[in-house]
């Protein structure tokens, strides 16, 4: 909606129990661009009748400041009481309002004045105020607006960047004077830490030294224990194995050793019948004679007393006939 000069009258409607002094004085000077025209201010004045300064505001010119009475008592008899004024003033045809609050109870007062016929009604509150209070105005000026920067605060806020960058300056300055005090002491602590981790390099290599010499000698010294033990082992080891010798020479013999008697046997026999005289030519005769007077398959063989003695020994241990103790001893001779 555009607003017409032609519109004599604003109307202002004061929360006072819920907007400050600052806040009204605020839309008052907001008020002033419809002017001139008449500008009545609504509101329960004596209801803060010990603050000297609305006694002032209410002597300003330019302002009509109308007082109300309120029907009955409690926490909405001001809401009522600034709904009947406003009721009044619309049906005397003003449609320019300000509403100074942020209570939300106010909505059903634009609500009223646009009613019949549309009326340009401006809000006046804090960012606290609610979405369905906003849109029921045609605008909404938030409190405390933005201050622009006064020329005085611009020279403060200049001279105060002035400073900050004057203060930086002589930071930099304090910072290049000690640049060479905290590169030597940079350089001195580097030293002190080089020096410090070669002493720990030695302490280290001197300790992993002596823990190889010490490996070494324990290893050493094993060694020598184990030769020790294998000297004193051998004369125990030859002990027992003569002693373990012992009993198999004085036990009885069994079918090995009566094997090996009669291998010894055979040998002897061997060794003798080479040492024996050779026959004469009678005897060599008679010995064939007797050989062919034998069965076929059968001969006949001259022993000497000894070998026969030892054989006659074996055969009866053996509990065999002289052939079959014969035959096994031939049998034996020829499969070597």
């Amino acid at each position: 909606m555009t607003l017409e000069s032609s519109n004599t009258t604003v109307g202002i409607l004061y929360d006072i129990e819920n907007a400050p002094f600052e806040m009204l004085n605020y839309t008052l000077g907001k008020a002033r661009r419809f002017q001139p025209c008449r500008t009545i201010v609504i509101s329960d004045w004596e209801e803060r009748p010990e603050q000297k300064r609305w006694e002032k505001l209410l002597r300003r010119p330019g302002f009509t400041f109308r007082q109300i009475s309120r029907t009955f008592l409690g926490k909405n008899s001001l809401d009522s009481a600034l709904y009947d004024s406003a009721k009044l003033l619309y049906e005397e045809g003003v449609r320019r309002y300000f509403i100074i609050t942020t209570d939300s109870d106010f909505v059903r007062i634009a609500q009223m004045l646009n009613s019949k016929e549309k009326s340009y009604i401006i809000g006046v509150g804090t960012k606290q105020a609610s979405e369905t209070l906003r849109n029921a105005y045609d605008e909404f000026i938030v409190y405390p607006a933005e201050e622009k920067e006064t020329v005085r605060k611009k020279h403060a806020r200049k001279g105060a960047e002035a400073g900050e960058k004057a203060e930086v300056a002589l930071e930099q300055t304090d910072t290049k004077k000690a640049e060479p005090k905290k590169d030597a002491k940079s350089k001195k602590a580097k030293a002190n830490k080089a020096e410090k981790n070669e002493k720990e390099k030695a302490v280290k290599a001197e300790k992993q030294e002596k823990a190889a010499k010490a490996a070494k000698a324990a290893k050493e010294t094993k060694n020598t224990k184990e030769v020790k033990e294998a000297k004193e082992a051998k004369p125990a080891k030859a002990a027992k194995q003569v002693k373990a010798a012992k009993p198999a020479k004085n036990a009885k013999p069994g079918k090995a050793v009566k094997a090996e008697s009669a291998e010894k046997a055979e040998q002897a026999n061997h060794q003798e019948a080479a040492t024996a005289p050779v026959p004469s030519p009678a005897v060599q005769h008679e010995h064939k004679s007797k050989a062919a007077a034998l069965p076929e398959g059968t001969f006949a063989v001259r022993l000497p007393k000894t070998l026969r003695k030892q054989l006659e020994a074996r055969m009866q241990e053996e509990e065999v006939t002289m052939d079959e103790l014969i035959t096994y001893l031939l049998t034996r001779g020829l499969s070597r």
